[in-house]
């Protein structure tokens, strides 16, 4: 069942939590601190990257503004973005760090040169189920760009979807709103300890707000929200 919350708009700004910090190349110019030229002549990273998010975010490319392109050695193949359960090998991969901004919100995506492989690295939520009876070993993440991964040990592929293929528009806002209201929050509903087959649940929420605590009733429908998730996106 899915949990319907109050809404706000689609994409809220968040800085990225688990990408490791890659060192830029000469290339592009730099125009001021921590700013980069944008080329009249868009890449193909470019161009993937602002593919990915329109059809994530359902929204035509001429929305989507690029705020910034650098070029970078990402530190491994994953380019730079942990993914939980993701082996990455230790070679440097040299590529490119892209802010896109959508409806006035920025995205930040990884990709390599030539923009094959793209990554998004703005984190909404992440959630993870472990132990008890039936043996969970779930997880969850969610991306502001729009992406969400599922996947659990039992299963050696990780499964992925545009939230607007699991969500209607009013659950996904219902979601940004509580990462406005938010700051980071973390949620930890596992059994006590003691319990035979006991079961951890952890959910982080990275918000952009200042508010650091929910009542019970919000970390349930927080909680539910984000179980709906994993179970429609591994359903599909």
């Amino acid at each position: 069942m899915k949990i319907a919350l109050p809404g706000i708009s689609i994409v809220i700004l968040l800085l990225t939590a688990c990408s490791t910090q890659a060192q830029p190349t000469d290339l592009p110019v730099e125009v001021g601190e921590g700013a980069t030229e944008v080329s009249e002549n868009p890449t193909a990273a470019e161009d993937a990257a602002i593919a990915a998010l329109s059809q994530n975010l359902g929204i035509p490319a001429d929305q989507i503004e690029v705020v910034s392109v650098e070029a970078v050695e990402w530190p491994d193949a994953c380019l730079g973005v942990v993914q939980e359960g993701v082996a990455c090998a230790q070679v440097m991969s040299p590529g490119y760090k892209i802010i896109l901004e959508a409806n006035g919100k920025q995205v930040e995506y990884h990709t390599d040169e030539t923009g094959a492989e793209i990554l998004p690295a703005t984190l909404a939520l992440t959630w993870k189920r472990e132990g008890g009876i039936a043996g969970f070993c779930d997880q969850l993440t969610i991306y502001l760009s729009g992406e969400v991964q599922a996947s659990n040990c039992k299963t050696t592929q990780m499964v992925e979807s545009p939230l607007t293929e699991v969500h209607s528009p009013e659950e996904i806002a219902g979601m940004n709103e509580w990462v406005s209201e938010y700051g980071v929050v973390e949620i930890d509903a596992s059994d006590p300890k003691g319990v035979a087959d006991a079961m951890t649940v952890n959910l982080t929420l990275y918000g952009l707000g200042t508010e650091q605590l929910l009542s019970p009733e919000e970390e349930k429908i927080l909680l539910q929200f984000a179980q709906d998730t994993y179970q429609e996106v591994m359903n599909q």
